[in-house]
């Protein structure tokens, strides 16, 4: 008799067990489902791009050589972005596109909306490398000599100034490495 017992007693805690951890595991899911991050539904698709741009950007904040060099690679990168995009083969780094020198290189961003013509006499004293789209992003992209110091901007958009006695390297491994100035 007490063998039957024990079986019906064991089976009535295990009941009860089962009862209270159901009731208290709905509450914990519904708190749980209260806290978790709403989804917000996805945004609306952008509009379409186009191509060219309506207008060029107003971008250059200063005429220190920092500020004209961030200008030009923010619109030489998205050129090259664009171009890559769009497949369009005149858009892109400066060996990409077939720029025989600097000026037609500064003057293809211009005309394609990249940057403000009005600004193109800022960049005059910039020289710019034979870069492709393939070089690494250390690459040296465009420098400036001011001051007894090179301000050097690298295809990923780092900055730094450097000594003139200092080597300019990496450089892109093309003849020339830098393209001429007119």
């Amino acid at each position: 008799l007490a063998m039957r017992r024990r079986p019906a007693i064991l089976v009535g805690v295990f009941r009860k067990i089962k009862i209270l951890r159901t009731s208290l595991l709905l509450p914990v899911i519904a708190l749980m489902a209260g806290c978790e991050k709403k989804q917000t539904p996805p945004p609306p698709p952008p509009e379409a791009l186009s191509f060219p741009r309506a207008a060029p950007p107003d971008r250059v904040e200063g005429k220190t050589p920092e500020a004209i060099l961030s200008t030009l690679h923010h619109a030489a990168q998205e050129m090259a972005l664009d171009g890559f995009q769009f497949d369009k083969a005149e858009l892109g780094w400066p060996f990409d596109c077939g720029a025989p020198n600097s000026s037609a290189y500064l003057q293809s961003l211009a005309e394609n909306g990249y940057l403000s013509s009005q600004d193109l006499g800022l960049f005059s004293e910039v020289e710019i490398a034979n870069l492709s789209d393939s070089d690494p992003g250390e690459t040296a992209f465009a420098k400036i000599s001011r001051q007894n110091k090179i301000h050097l901007l690298r295809k990923d958009g780092s900055l730094s100034t450097e000594k003139p006695e200092a080597t300019l390297s990496p450089l892109p491994a093309r003849n020339p490495p830098w393209l001429l100035p007119k």
